[in-house]
């Protein structure tokens, strides 16, 4: 859904008392405040048992926001070049963290930072960018999005405000420095539309999040299982999820493959294990430039289940031959089962007295309908239609016969377009689909080949499918279409929901 800033609307929202609030929120704030409202955490340093008892307490709390926004009250900042200046400053010091007891003596503690602590950096940079807008809200806005990346996208994607590209896993400045590069796109975007910093801030956290928001449904059927990881190293997982219930959601390590609604086996590692409970995917698997771990998804709609231990699995005829277990689920967290070893798993929970038929299932899909199909309309509702809902598209995210200029005046017809924009001259599309009745021999796929490339060409596209009652043939267009390079299944072969996720991932929504 693209979306374009709208003046009129936006003038309302501002005037409305809710949109008054909202951007009062984000104006005369200092870093208490910023703490309060906002729930920006401080730094802890722990004491030792001596200073504990020179000092009165147990531990120190410093304000991270308030450190940054002194230490870039020292640096002059009139234009966008100094403000990368003093980002790049920031992030190559240490900062200082000092206190003073009820005597008025200070002292040193340590240095937030210390040593290039890429990760504390990481984690701060709520913090951290709260501090740089409390000093120069005109040149850095407050990032309020951790953990929560694919939002950030989701919002800049409607309202076509381009961010850069993502840094590599082990680029951790880089990583860091991504920032800095989302802050410029949204200041961009700012001037542009002649909002202050304040009102940007709504924008973002209020505005543009509400207008994208859609109503809460029921998650979509699962295309795939992932076996997850959780409980390394005492690091409080194993407690968490043995007090989850069915409202419990957070973040987690998982496959950058993972789509909404699929299954998670989650296995609690040593010393318990075991695949402890079944969970559901609530998002898209995303890459998050300020999570540890880079590949993220959200976990929710938990299910407690008979616990599945490591042995049970490795004894199993059928999962013991799978490659992960053989390495004792070594590696990152978000490994892929096949249905088969999925039911493998349900097989040893029902051996246990679990009722598997609570647990959530992965249908076999059917497209190939009990009637004669005669034309290629017929082809289009009763194979490629419900196809594309399998995939995710709905009926409002494609345009049927869409009219394009080839030239010379002439008008042609993609029979589907997807992610199109329709201003005369303009025309452009993200997937065309051709449907064809029959497509039986080389010289018939050639033909139906050309006639898509040429759309395809036309409009910009990254995809292409061919679509007939002898399958699909899927196209990308990364590096320009090749017919040696197309992907083909049968509609037989798509009914496997293994199959059917491989799909998804090429030209799925």
């Amino acid at each position: 859904m693209k979306m374009c800033f709208n003046a009129y609307i936006w003038g309302l929202y501002k005037a409305s008392e809710h949109g008054r609030r909202a951007i009062g929120r984000f104006s005369g704030l200092t870093p208490e405040t910023t703490e309060r409202n906002f729930g920006i955490g401080d730094y802890i340093w722990q004491l030792s048992e001596e200073n504990e008892r020179y000092w009165g307490t147990k531990e120190l709390v410093f304000s991270i926001a308030g450190l940054v926004k002194e230490y870039a009250a020292r640096h002059a900042v009139t234009n966008t070049d100094d403000a990368s200046k003093l980002f790049e400053s920031l992030i190559q010091s240490e900062i200082l963290l000092e206190a003073t007891n009820a005597e008025g003596k200070s002292a040193e503690f340590g240095r937030f930072g210390a040593t290039q602590d890429f990760q504390e950096w990481l984690e701060a940079i709520p913090e951290v960018s709260f501090g740089l807008y409390l000093a120069y809200p005109d040149y850095f806005l407050p990032y309020l999005y951790q953990k929560k990346f694919h939002q950030l996208q989701a919002l800049c994607d409607a309202f076509r405000i381009p961010l850069p590209p993502i840094p590599g896993k082990m680029d951790w400045r880089g990583r860091i420095c991504y920032y800095f590069g989302i802050n410029q796109s949204l200041q961009e975007f700012r001037v542009m539309h002649g909002l202050n910093p304040a009102e940007m801030c709504a924008f973002l956290y209020d505005f543009a999040a509400d207008y994208l928001k859609q109503a809460d449904r029921e998650l979509p059927a699962p295309s795939k299982v992932w076996l997850i990881t959780g409980g390394t190293g005492g690091n409080g997982d194993s407690e968490w999820l043995d007090q989850s219930d069915e409202t419990s959601t957070k973040n987690w390590q998982g496959n950058i493959e993972t789509r909404r609604g699929d299954i998670l086996l989650m296995y609690c590692v040593s010393p318990r294990s075991c695949i402890h409970s079944i969970w559901r995917a609530t998002c898209d698997g995303f890459i998050d430039p300020f999570f540890y771990y880079h590949s993220t998804i959200w976990i929710g709609s938990p299910i407690k289940t008979m616990p599945v231990t490591f042995k049970e699995i490795k004894d199993h005829p059928l999962l013991s031959q799978k490659g992960a277990i053989k390495a004792h689920f070594q590696g990152p967290s978000g490994k892929a089962f096949t249905v088969e070893e999925y039911q493998a798993v349900l097989e040893i929970m029902a051996a246990k007295g679990q009722d598997i038929s609570m647990l959530p299932a992965i249908k076999q899909m059917t497209f190939l309908p009990d009637t004669e199909l005669t034309s290629e309309r017929d082809v289009e509702i009763k194979l490629i239609e419900p196809f594309l809902k399998k995939i995710g598209w709905q009926e409002q995210n494609w345009i049927r016969q869409m009219p394009v200029r080839m030239g010379h005046g002439e008008r042609y017809y993609p029979d589907y377009a997807f992610g199109a924009r329709t201003a005369r001259g303009e025309e452009s599309a993200t997937m065309i689909v051709e449907s064809k009745f029959r497509v039986q021999t080389r010289r018939e796929l050639i033909e139906a080949y050309c006639q898509a490339k040429s759309y395809a060409l036309r409009l910009q596209a990254k995809a292409m499918i061919i679509a007939a009652f002898e399958g699909v043939w899927i196209f990308r267009g990364q590096n320009g279409f090749s017919i040696d390079t197309m992907a083909h299944w049968n509609w037989k072969e798509l009914e496997h929901p293994d199959t059917l996720h491989v799909v998804r991932k090429l030209v799925g929504k």
